[in-house]
């Protein structure tokens, strides 16, 4: 509602923000000498939102309390084309090829997983694609608009989305860092060059390693002077084996050697005795 009112007078008055439920009081604006808005707290929902998943996409409900993230995340890579994602993030994006069973679109899991390895998200302990991080950047990029997608209108014979949004997905709608990465990456390509990466990027690109002092000190063990002569631990029993023999020089006898043979034969030491 407060898009809605600041568009109708085509200036900022009234507050808005990509969290919804941002209004907290009562208040009118004039619009004409005939005409006064009202913006009120509350929540308009979209008649074209059928499932808990499309209000997210819509942002009526709040994305850093959501929980179930599959179907949003769905929806998202229902709508927007996989080279488009792969442009604005600087990633790719790997479907399940249609031979082994996949549509060819990505499934909301596989952007996901490759925004995240994109970015250097992993879980803790498994070091697994943190999906949840990544559908919470995703999803607002979504909401803020820096994915956009339209609705068609309802007409009769119906529009398909996909072409009713197809000026939408061009260069011209990528960041200015992003449309400068890809001319690069052209360039390398007409030139037989291509050194360059859409992840050259440092603010889109994954994240640089942390390195800490226990990092330093580890790295300074292991590869200082003397780490590379390593010392083999063997067994309590190795200078009793064939090999053990050779290298010490010493051959068992008594019950020693009468053990080990009653082992080769498998028999009772006894026996060998008498």
């Amino acid at each position: 509602k407060s898009s809605t009112i600041n568009a109708l007078i085509g200036a900022k008055k009234v507050s808005v923000s990509a969290t919804p439920g941002k209004t907290k009081h009562f208040q009118t604006i004039h619009l004409s000498d005939s005409v006064v808005l009202c913006d009120c707290p509350g929540l308009v929902f979209p008649n074209f939102a059928t499932t808990k998943a499309e209000l997210v996409c819509n942002g009526v409900l709040p994305i850093d309390q959501l929980r179930e993230f599959t179907g949003p995340a769905a929806l998202v890579a229902q709508r927007i084309p996989q080279a488009f994602l792969e442009a604005i993030y600087g990633m790719k994006i790997h479907p399940r090829p249609i031979e082994e069973g996949g549509t060819g679109i990505p499934t909301g899991e596989e952007v996901l997983n490759a925004y995240a390895a994109a970015r250097g998200f992993s879980t803790t302990g498994s070091a697994q694609p943190d999906e949840s991080r990544a559908a919470r950047y995703v999803l607002k990029d979504y909401v803020r608009g820096k994915l956009l997608f339209c609705h068609p209108p309802p007409v009769d014979p119906p529009i398909d989305a996909k072409v009713f949004n197809r000026d939408l997905y061009d260069e011209a709608h990528l960041p200015e860092k992003r449309r400068a990465a890809l001319a690069a990456h052209a360039e390398a390509l007409v030139t037989g060059h291509d050194d360059s990466s859409l992840l050259d990027d440092a603010e889109l690109g994954p994240l640089p390693p942390v390195q800490g002092e226990k990092t330093h000190r580890l790295d300074k063990r292991f590869f200082g002077p003397g780490a590379g002569q390593s010392q083999m631990n063997m067994p309590f029993h190795y200078k009793y084996s064939e090999q053990g023999t050779v290298v010490s020089g010493k051959q068992l006898s008594g019950r020693k050697f009468r053990e080990m043979v009653a082992l080769e034969k498998d028999v009772d030491p006894a026996e060998l005795r008498a």
